[in-house]
């Protein structure tokens, strides 16, 4: 299991923050399929925090996370970076930026669902 520090600002401009606690690596897809891209696709602030309750331990932030994710609902934006904590400092700051690993996934994750459109559309 990783964890993600999950910073995340909603379509109406709030800012929360919260765990996601379940194979939040991309390449395990659970994150990107079951929390990132549903909240993408909404345009409702309440929503968007319903489905994030429903996912994540909310106001909280886990000096075990392994990766951070920069999510905003109003560019439709993801960023992500590998999560440090400082336990002398009790600070959390950003690892490198891999957004890279991330936008892999999107793209793969894409071509697979054209790739299944063009089967269905033009079965053999």
């Amino acid at each position: 299991m990783t964890r993600s520090n999950m910073h995340i600002k909603l379509t109406n401009g709030n800012i929360i923050q919260c765990v996601a606690d379940s194979s939040s690596a991309p390449e395990q897809g659970w994150v990107v399929e079951t929390l990132i891209i549903p909240l993408l696709a909404l345009n409702d602030a309440e929503k968007e925090l319903a489905l994030i309750t429903e996912w994540c331990t909310m106001n909280e932030q886990r000096v075990n996370a392994v990766y951070r994710y920069i999510i905003s609902l109003p560019s439709k934006t993801v960023h992500f970076f590998e999560e440090n904590y400082s336990y002398s400092e009790d600070k959390f700051y950003l690892g490198d930026n891999i957004t890279h690993r991330y936008d892999a996934y999107i793209a793969s994750h894409n071509a697979l669902g054209e790739l299944l459109n063009d089967i269905n559309e033009n079965p053999l």
